[in-house]
């Protein structure tokens, strides 16, 4: 323990404060259902985008990603693609308004919104709140895990006490506020996370001496070129992929392209985008995501700089994955401490907050609500609040059966995460895909990976691309041996969300009905418009770790490419953005051109 009565004081402060913010905004978010997981749609488009930062900024997942770049260099950034890290690219470009033009309240009833309110809709929705439930659960163990690991190195207590003392607390002020309290607190945790990064990233550049530290790990460390195979690979994780990096690389890429692709029903971003005032707004929240996120990687060169420098000749061997909370025990003078602390908790409660928010949405308004039709406003909100302690205790069961990061955060992405894979890739694209065949992906796809995972020794890079094979196979029989969505259905998703790809019948439905089939003018750079954005994040983050490291030339360009890639985002999409309507929540009445 290494913590003075200060910085704890400033931690205690910061927990009394968010906890003010639940039962200060206890009333508002009590009103209804709309109030309690959308937040009555009044909150601005900047807020929505911080809030949403902050849920990705979460502790356990910079502390992984300290970890890669401890052990990988430069080259760690191909890992960070199987997350989707540059994913506000397809988000202000078209993902956001599809979201808002639904009209829905949840991701998951945006699946009946696509596939129909019949029983192949209804178990599409089913399905997919199942696997759904299974890995927010996961993740919240997922972030216990990494919250524990970090609290130890703090506090002088077991993580056992920890864990369920810290999701106690964030349960509670989420169960008195709601979304509301979940966006507020957010917004706060955001300035803090802000501070912490940008102190930890200046303090870094300038307390490194860049050419002790370029000698120290030498020139390839700064590499991103991708390799077929490691020169010296790091025992903790990578001695069994030494041949075959390029192949991890491949993996990682191809699962970050899918998850681009993928539209739709989703978690805490689906229910931010609805939140939305306005269409425009909801595209704004990603540009607003995806900026302010980029402080995380200026935090997390820094924590990993630092740690090269200091623990590099540790007299004992470092787990990776306390780098970040070591280093921070060491660096920080008193004061500064308890603010990157304060800052680093906010993180876990960002993301913890908005997955139990979204959780309790599932369990109520998609599960619960379906089979009982007549509940009251105050039966389900009652039933929100015991969903959302339920969540918690698993959350806390899970974190304290569970070692280390990487053994939850493999099965969540590459087992369960390919459940789904193909009817989330092709349904919003293709009018083929049915309800039928999203629950037959699902049903083929979960039982061989739960076999796969418990009983073969198979790592991520053979059963990844072979449990994504089944969900494909699988997707794809079931589209052309069942019955697409209902034609009414069809045309009203098509009527309101406009999507492109593979909807000719759907078009000519409307065409033979008398409506104009076709999209909107500021649709139509959709695609260019989202891998424009795409490389700007990328670019974006990139220069920031750069310019940390003093590594001057490559930031140099990447600056160059961001300033070209925003004038680009300005003149391709922002000047296209639709007027401000805050009416046009009503999607279902819209005309079909607007």
């Amino acid at each position: 323990m290494n913590l003075s009565p200060i910085d704890a004081g400033i931690v205690v402060i910061y927990l009394l404060l968010t906890f003010g913010v639940g039962v200060y905004m206890e009333r508002r978010a009590g009103k209804n259902m709309e109030s309690y997981f959308l937040g009555g749609q009044s909150m601005p488009w900047w807020l929505l985008g911080m809030s949403g930062s902050s849920t990705f900024f979460d502790i356990t997942g910079t502390m992984w990603m300290v970890s890669v770049f401890y052990v990988l260099g430069m080259r760690g950034m191909w890992e960070h693609w199987f997350w989707c890290f540059p994913f506000a690219g397809f988000v202000l470009a078209y993902k956001a308004k599809w979201a808002y033009r639904s009209g829905v309240l949840t991701g998951m009833e945006w699946l009946v919104f696509r596939y129909g309110t019949g029983r192949p809709g209804q178990a599409a929705r089913l399905m997919t709140v199942i696997i759904s439930l299974i890995g927010m659960t996961l993740m919240l163990g997922y972030a216990g895990t990494g919250v524990g690991k970090f609290l130890e190195e703090f506090l002088p207590i077991k993580r056992s006490v920890a864990i369920p003392l810290l999701f106690a607390f964030t349960g509670l002020y989420v169960v008195l506020g709601g979304f509301f309290s979940v966006v507020y607190s957010d917004f706060f945790q955001t300035l803090l996370l802000s501070f912490a990064a940008i102190y930890i990233a200046a303090a870094a550049f300038l307390q490194i001496d860049p050419d002790t530290f370029r000698r120290a790990v030498g020139d390839d460390w700064f590499s991103l070129m991708p390799v077929w195979r490691l020169p010296n690979p790091p025992p903790e994780y990578y001695e069994k992929y030494k041949e075959a990096f390029g192949a991890l690389v491949i993996l990682w890429v191809s699962k970050g392209i899918i998850g681009l692709l993928g539209a739709g029903g989703g978690g805490a971003d689906f229910q931010r985008f609805r939140a939305a005032r306005c269409e425009a707004d909801a595209s704004r929240i990603g540009l607003a995501w995806g900026v302010v996120i980029s402080v995380r990687w200026g935090l997390v060169m820094g924590f990993t700089a630092f740690g090269l420098s200091i623990l590099a000749n540790h007299g004992g061997a470092v787990d990776s994955e306390r780098v970040l909370p070591m280093v921070l025990n060491r660096v920080l003078p008193i004061g500064v401490k308890g603010l990157v602390l304060a800052g680093l908790l906010a993180a876990f409660m960002s993301t913890f907050d908005s997955t139990l928010n979204v959780g309790a949405s599932f369990i109520v308004n998609d599960l619960i609500k379906p089979l009982w039709k007549h509940a009251t406003p105050r039966a389900l909100m009652l039933l929100s609040y015991v969903a959302t302690m339920v969540l918690v205790i698993l959350g806390v069961i899970i974190s304290l059966m569970t070692d280390t990061i990487a053994s939850i955060w493999n099965p969540i992405n590459f087992a369960l995460g390919a459940a789904l894979v193909a009817p989330s890739l092709l349904a919003p694209y293709w009018w083929r895909i049915g309800g039928w065949a999203l629950c037959v992906s699902g049903a083929s796809t979960i039982p061989v990976a739960i076999y796969v995972y418990c009983f073969t020794q198979w790592e991520k890079l053979q059963y990844y691309p072979f449990l994504s094979g089944v969900s494909l196979v699988s997707c794809l029989i079931a589209a052309y041996a069942f019955p697409p969505a209902p034609d009414d259905t069809l045309q009203n998703f098509y009527r309101k969300v406009r999507p492109f790809g593979w909807w000719q019948p759907v078009r000519r439905m409307l065409e033979n009905a008398g409506e104009d089939p076709s999209r909107p003018p500021s649709d139509r750079l959709d695609i260019i418009v989202a891998i424009t954005g795409t490389l700007f994040f990328i670019a974006l983050y990139l220069m920031i770790m750069d310019v940390v490291l003093h590594n001057w030339p490559r930031a140099a360009a990447l600056a160059s490419a961001v300033l070209i890639g925003a004038v680009l985002l300005y003149a391709l999409w922002w000047r296209r953005l639709p007027p401000d309507d805050t009416n046009t929540s009503a999607q279902a009445d819209a005309a079909p051109d607007r």
